[in-house]
């Protein structure tokens, strides 16, 4: 499960990195939840200006984790939210909006990760 990388540092394989930026991002929207008391993290009146810009962050942050598919940090962050939702709300009859609606949110995430993945791929 953990390898060693160039230089002789130690770094955790593809699927564990997976799993912590998971927990991580899920624990992020939860946090999100709570502080705001919204069921939905996108119900919180602060996600536009705050929770999904730092979801961004997070995004990009974890971009550089992923040296050849930094894409996918943006996603695992965007659709951490699903577990959140499933909490607050269970699957109802809005759940496939909400899958669209991740989606969508996840293609600024992706990116920004992408592009912070590629930055470091450079300079190393």
């Amino acid at each position: 499960m953990i390898a060693l990388a160039k230089g002789g540092a130690i770094m955790p394989n593809q699927s564990a990195r997976i799993v912590v930026l998971t927990v991580l991002a899920v624990l992020y929207w939860l946090a999100i939840s709570h502080s705001t008391q919204a069921k939905e993290p996108w119900d919180a009146a602060s996600y536009w200006t705050a929770a999904y810009p730092g979801s961004l962050l997070l995004s990009g942050a974890a971009g550089v984790a992923f040296p050849k598919r930094g894409w996918l940090a943006g996603v695992i962050v965007t659709f951490a939210q699903l577990p959140v939702l499933w909490i607050g709300n269970g699957i109802g009859s809005m759940w496939v909006f909400g899958i669209i609606l991740l989606a969508i949110l996840a293609l600024p995430a992706a990116a920004v990760a992408s592009l912070a993945s590629r930055f470091t791929a450079r300079a190393q």
